[in-house]
């Protein structure tokens, strides 16, 4: 009866060392907060594609200066800026998400997600600022 006893005794000591291994390894870390961010951007490009196609399709037959005074009123300024927010955030959560699956070692990942992130950072910040640029007329 005494083996009976230390069995289970045994299993919960050896999961408790398994479970101090892993605790702080994985999605666990920060994979709620990623899959949140991915939920809740895809959420907000479904308006606010729907919206930039619809302007870009008006504004396809009309020139240069017309598009530019549309970008220049407050309110499609704000929400292509606001497009463009929610797709690099989009883009940057989903590529993150299939390098850590895909890339194996620790210092390719490494490298490979500062440059995902320098270059989502430049593309983001380059079309905001031509935003602002058409919106501020310089």
């Amino acid at each position: 009866m005494g083996k009976r006893s230390s069995s289970p005794n045994l299993t919960e000591l050896r999961d408790e060392s398994v479970l101090r291994r892993v605790r702080h390894l994985g999605s666990a870390h920060s994979g709620l907060q990623e899959w949140r961010l991915q939920r809740w951007t895809a959420l907000a490009l479904i308006p606010l594609g729907l919206y930039f196609v619809a302007s870009m399709l008006r504004l396809a037959t009309s020139d240069q200066m017309a598009a530019a005074a549309w970008l220049a009123s407050p309110a499609p300024a704000l929400l292509v800026i606001l497009f463009v927010l929610a797709a690099f955030a989009h883009a940057l959560v989903g590529l993150r998400s299939v390098f850590a699956d895909y890339v194996h070692t620790r210092s390719t990942l490494f490298a490979i997600d500062l440059l995902v992130r320098a270059v989502t950072i430049l593309l983001a910040g380059a079309s905001i600022l031509a935003v602002f640029k058409l919106f501020l007329g310089r």
